[in-house]
């Protein structure tokens, strides 16, 4: 079940924030045709970003580092996550750092979508960054690799500091097969899974990454839902995806890796913390408004355990865990 807090973080996340400009369109287009948008909304996103502002809307107590100067996309960056709940005060002040600015365009028909994006003022937070005490106070660092450079050196400090480290994966260059080694928690999409590995089989390829030791292996596959193992020699179990309606598919990753972060960091199983997740990221694409106005609480994946995990279900316990949470959520 979900444990009382030790330290004064359940989560602190570093890595990609971004500014998302999205349209919604009706179907994604051919070529040289005039598209009417039916939907027009700005939202906070980024891997790192999103799954930490999932975690807190869950209603943990997180942190976001990030290099960030005093341009409007910085500004929103910082409200917006302090609206969510997220700590802002650890951010460092940089006169030319900002969140990536993306444009994405959703496909009403379908709720896939496509991300065009921009990082040329986007400036990596380093190990030096991340102050010794601030880190000794989490129970999870959260970090994601999506475009040089790697966070190999934030992996590497949060190792020797003893504190357990969740990744989410997407950077398909060299540098990814050194990173794999050095984190506690795997929590990878299917396309990093098959690229790194060679297998096309998704079991295959969770058992070939579980090949180094590590507390969890788990890769997802959206729809298709996750395999998952918490030992090189346990076979890879496969979690069905729970079936919704999706609106938008996107950030649904993002929320996964959140809210399986807040569960570790609450001392969840495994199994428990890939349940939790899973019903997080259905939620989140079933969910209107889109962005994080999407973002689950507590007591929405509560209610949605409750309607979908029948009687027998050996981890139904799980949802007794969810409303505790909802019931003292934590704040920094």
């Amino acid at each position: 079940m979900i444990q009382p807090p030790s330290r004064q973080y359940d989560v602190i996340g570093i890595g990609v924030s971004a500014v998302d400009d999205t349209l919604t369109i009706e179907k994604y287009p051919q070529p040289n045709v005039k598209v009417p948008v039916l939907d027009s909304t700005r939202h906070g996103g980024g891997l790192a970003c999103t799954a930490t502002a999932a975690a807190a809307v869950l209603g943990g107590r997180t942190a976001f580092i990030a290099r960030f100067g005093q341009d409007e996309l910085s500004r929103y960056m910082r409200e917006i996550l302090a609206q969510r709940g997220v700590d802002v005060a650890h951010i460092v002040p940089d006169s030319v750092g900002q969140p990536y600015h993306s444009r994405i365009l959703i496909d009403a028909s379908t709720g896939e979508r496509t991300v065009f994006y921009d990082q040329r003022r986007f400036k990596q937070v380093r190990a030096e960054d991340l102050p010794d005490t601030l880190l000794a106070s989490a129970a999870v660092l959260l970090v994601d690799f999506l475009n040089l450079p790697s966070p190999m050196d934030l992996a590497l400090k949060a190792r020797r500091a003893d504190v357990p480290v969740v990744v989410d994966l997407e950077a398909q260059l060299p540098e990814s097969a050194a990173l794999v080694k050095e984190v506690d928690h795997l929590v990878v999409p299917e396309e990093f899974a098959r690229w790194l590995t060679g297998e096309q089989d998704l079991q295959m390829a969770c058992a070939a990454l579980a090949g180094t030791p590590r507390a969890a292996t788990v890769v997802t596959a959206g729809a298709n839902g996750c395999w998952w193992t918490d030992s090189a020699a346990r076979p890879p179990v496969h979690l069905p995806a729970f079936a919704v309606k999706a609106v938008s598919t996107n950030g649904c990753g993002d929320t996964f890796h959140g809210a399986y972060a807040l569960a570790i960091a609450r001392q969840l199983t495994i199994v428990e913390a890939v349940i939790f997740a899973s019903a997080c990221a259905a939620i989140k694409a079933a969910g209107a408004g889109g962005g994080w106005d999407a973002l689950p609480t507590a007591q929405q994946v509560a209610a949605f355990l409750r309607e979908r995990l029948k009687s027998d279900h050996p981890h139904r316990h799980i949802i007794a865990a969810v409303e505790a949470l909802a019931a003292k959520p934590g704040r920094p």
